[in-house]
């Protein structure tokens, strides 16, 4: 079915990181949540140049700079190799774990996700989701999805039979107010009552307690929102009854919760499964400091420009801080394009000139020896790869290596390997400076 409305929260607007983003990054985020071909899993195409038409005061640039900032801030999430972007929290914040049908159309959808990016974070974010309400299907999908299922597996079909403890139950409308209640409304009963009523009434009060339980259902918190510590859903922008207060937290002594921040261990039902994602969420100070060295570096090393341009380049910084690149190099980048007429989106490509700027001004001799590792190191990998070569030197070139590795690591590493092969043993902590051409010949 096709969307015809999204669902927003109140209190996004008294979220600090959504408040920190700027205002055309703000604009982008309900742009892309308003989007007719949203999957239910949150998963879109990316296409700035149709998302543009929507802004004729801005340019395509402007927008893939939007993009970047909410993606640097953790609200989406894009691949743009398979020019694919997640909003995070779509699932939860737009409540369609509570609705059976749609969240097995959610699971499905998941599975057509090509990028791997994607699926590790949409992973994370099944595993959040409430299992009492759920029930197991999310987290079993979340494992296929990293595993590289391409089609809804039969495990997880088997585990949609299965369906959560809690229920929810439709919102009643109260009299007199003219809203339909077709918005389902959690029910937070304590599993344990010392006495309950035998004679319960049969539709609830339209005016809930200021003081609701305090022991509410555990929730998973919200990206980009801040759900209270008492996992209860704030009231939303969609069918909002007039004249009913809103639920207050069971303590204002209760922190809320950012989007970001990582869980306090045993107040929420889903933090044994958070703990174990492969991406731990940071804490906000983390962000902050972010957006703080960005201010500083572009109001430093750029010159005096327009505000809107000098917010591009801080959605750029961000992002590549977000990537631990040296602020140092970013400095330089932004001193380089600062003397050439080029787009902010640039930047990250100037910087990476920079970054290069050490093998690049290398003395042909270093060049040269970093070529040809590189072609021997791949040429031994093939052969062990074809002969199933499971000796030291097999085992070691097919293994795991570190990041950019040079032609000195990858010297040493075939120089352990080959020390273990004729049983001279590993080499000691600081070895004499190997002798490249001795080493090729070696290998």
């Amino acid at each position: 079915m096709a969307r015809d409305h999204a669902r927003f929260y109140l209190s996004m607007w008294d979220d600090p990181d959504f408040i920190a983003l700027s205002a055309l990054a703000k604009i982008v985020y309900v742009q892309l949540c308003m989007q007719r071909k949203l999957a239910y899993s949150g998963e879109l195409t990316v296409s700035v140049k149709r998302w543009s038409k929507a802004h004729p005061d801005q340019d395509t640039d402007s927008i893939r700079a939007a993009l970047s900032e909410l993606d640097a801030a953790r609200f989406t999430v894009t691949d743009h190799d398979t020019d694919e972007l997640l909003i995070r929290s779509f699932i939860r914040s737009d409540k369609l774990f509570k609705q059976p049908n749609v969240l097995r159309a959610a699971l499905r959808s998941a599975f057509e996700i090509e990028s791997p990016l994607l699926r590790r974070a949409l992973a994370s974010e099944l595993r959040r989701l409430p299992v009492e309400i759920t029930g197991p299907s999310p987290a079993v999908a979340a494992d296929e999805l990293e595993a590289g299922a391409r089609e809804l597996p039969g495990s997880v079909m088997a585990a949609m039979a299965e369906r959560g403890s809690a229920r929810t139950t439709p919102a009643t409308t109260p009299a007199g107010t003219g809203v339909t209640g077709s918005t389902p409304v959690l029910d937070t009963a304590p599993p344990t009552v010392a006495a309950p009523s035998a004679n319960p009434p049969a539709n609830p009060s339209g005016n809930p307690s200021p003081n609701p339980s305090a022991d509410p259902s555990p929730r998973g918190r919200g990206e980009g929102s801040t759900e209270m510590e008492t996992g209860e859903l704030l009231l939303s922008l969609d069918k909002t009854q007039v004249g009913v207060p809103a639920r207050m937290p069971a303590s204002t002594d209760a922190p809320t919760r950012t989007r970001e921040a990582a869980p306090i261990a045993g107040d929420s039902a889903d933090a044994p499964a958070l703990a174990g994602t492969d991406r731990e969420l940071e804490a906000p100070s983390a962000r902050q400091l972010r957006r703080q060295e960005a201010e500083r570096l572009v109001t430093l090393h750029s010159p005096r420009q327009p505000r809107r341009v000098l917010d591009k380049l801080r959605g750029e910084v961000i992002g590549l801080l977000r990537d631990e690149v040296e602020p140092a190099a970013i400095a330089e980048g932004l001193r380089l394009w600062a003397g050439k007429c080029l787009s902010t989106a640039m930047l990250p490509e100037l910087v990476g000139e920079v970054m290069r700027a050490r093998t690049v001004n290398a003395s042909p001799q270093v060049r040269q020896r970093e070529r040809m590792m590189a072609a021997t190191w791949e040429a031994i990998r093939s052969d062990a790869i074809a002969e199933d070569d499971r000796s030291p030197i097999g085992l070691a070139v097919r293994a795991e290596l570190p990041a950019h590795a040079d032609a000195a690591t990858l010297d040493a590493i075939l120089e352990r390997a080959l020390n273990e092969t004729t049983g001279l043993g590993a080499p000691p902590l600081d070895p004499a400076p190997v002798d490249p051409a001795g080493l090729g010949a070696a290998a």
